[in-house]
């Protein structure tokens, strides 16, 4: 049986690799997987003002299926979405979900509509964009910091 915890910690990790090869910048993982009270989400950037509150959640199956329509409370995927949000509020940033189920691609929600060309899904009742995390990252090119 696969231990969640580490199961959580290497999908830190995955998206951490994957942000810092795409864009050059030294993320890290949240110490004490984002208990501290003046550090939210999973992923962040280091003395830096973080324009993204990053979530990342990686499981066996993907819960981001036609159960976000009829299963709104439910569902997996809406409450890592409303997770994410209540993060990011908390955070002053903007919201970014990384997520991944086994043998797939990382992708990634977020509620800046793509303007670039991006393939993506909106889901409207949760206004949010979801993508291929590293196409995002590619052809949106979003700003993870002011500085």
């Amino acid at each position: 049986m696969v231990d969640p915890r580490a199961k959580g910690a290497e999908g830190e990790r995955q998206v951490r690799d994957l942000l810092k090869g795409h864009t050059g910048l030294a993320f890290e993982r949240v110490p004490m997987s984002g208990a501290l009270d003046y550090l939210k989400g999973d992923i962040f950037l280091p003395n830096m003002h973080n324009n993204y509150c990053i979530e990342v959640k990686f499981y066996k199956d993907s819960h981001f299926n036609d159960k976000i329509l009829t299963a709104l409370k439910s569902n997996i995927f809406i409450r890592w979405w409303d997770q994410t949000i209540e993060q990011a509020k908390k955070a002053g940033a903007k919201p970014a979900l990384f997520f991944k189920y086994n043998r797939s691609k990382i992708f990634v929600a977020q509620r800046d509509k793509p303007e670039n060309g991006l393939n993506y899904m909106y889901v409207s009742h949760l206004g949010c964009y979801v993508s291929l995390a590293h196409e995002w990252i590619l052809l949106e090119n979003p700003s993870f910091t002011n500085g």
